[in-house]
């Protein structure tokens, strides 16, 4: 099969760039003790703040971590912990049942997705809303995306409702390996849009993005409901 002169260049700077990413990533923890960044099960905790949570307290210290630290700023090693045990491999079996809040998902340096279906109803301030949908993220070596298909829908005091809003959060977590610590965020976005003339209301957009090294990804779901009673979320997970 013939390849031109530029698609072999092409292809030649390409590897370059592989080849000089994960060097980086090797790089990164030289200097540092060995640490794996592979998922550990929950008997090997040693923190005490990450032992016996529960779903809620699972999400609730995600959403601590998520707003604790910068993009590229190194986690504690609590936190380090935290992220290693209460996430999924993307190679193994998910160590928690399919109603655990959020979908973590470890990622290799390879290509690697995964989606996760929810379907929530709560009653507050006098409406109902209906949340539901599927959450979707794919990590490749440089390049990666997060999808949401959802769909918010007011089942219960409509004429309440002055706006519906629908969110997909991803939270991309990558080797940093400074200081001891091994995981910070490094990219952190979401996808949203919003209505205030529907009851239902859905949203279904991919967003791609660009980070070195990522390890997990924390991708969750909420629509926000804004009623003549006050404003309230519905998550995901």
């Amino acid at each position: 099969m013939y390849i031109s002169r530029k698609m072999s260049k092409l292809i030649f700077l390409s590897l370059v760039l592989l080849v000089g990413t994960l060097s980086m990533a090797s790089f990164v923890f030289a200097d540092e003790p060995s640490l794996s960044l592979d998922p550990i099960q929950p008997s090997e905790i040693q923190h005490d703040i990450n032992k016996n949570l529960n779903q809620i307290q699972i999400a609730e210290r995600f959403n601590e971590i998520n707003s604790t630290y910068e993009v590229n700023e190194p986690f504690s090693l609590e936190d380090t912990e935290f992220i290693r045990v209460y996430a999924d491999s993307a190679n193994e079996p998910s160590i928690f049942t399919p109603s655990q809040p959020g979908d973590i998902s470890t990622m290799s340096f390879f290509n690697s997705s995964y989606s996760k279906p929810f379907n929530k109803t709560l009653t507050k301030n006098g409406v109902t809303v209906n949340f539901s949908g599927r959450v979707y993220s794919n990590i490749g070596i440089l390049n990666h995306s997060y999808r949401g298909n959802v769909t918010s829908k007011v089942t219960a005091g409509g004429p309440k409702v002055s706006k519906i809003e629908n969110f997909v959060t991803n939270v991309a977590y990558g080797a940093l390996g400074s200081s001891g610590t091994y995981v910070g965020i490094v990219y952190d976005g979401n996808i949203n849009n919003s209505t205030t003339k529907y009851k239902t209301w859905s949203l279904d957009e991919t967003q791609r993005y660009g980070a070195v090294t990522v390890v997990y990804t924390y991708t969750n779901a909420y629509t926000r409901i804004t009623s003549t009673g006050g404003t309230f979320r519905l998550y995901a997970f």
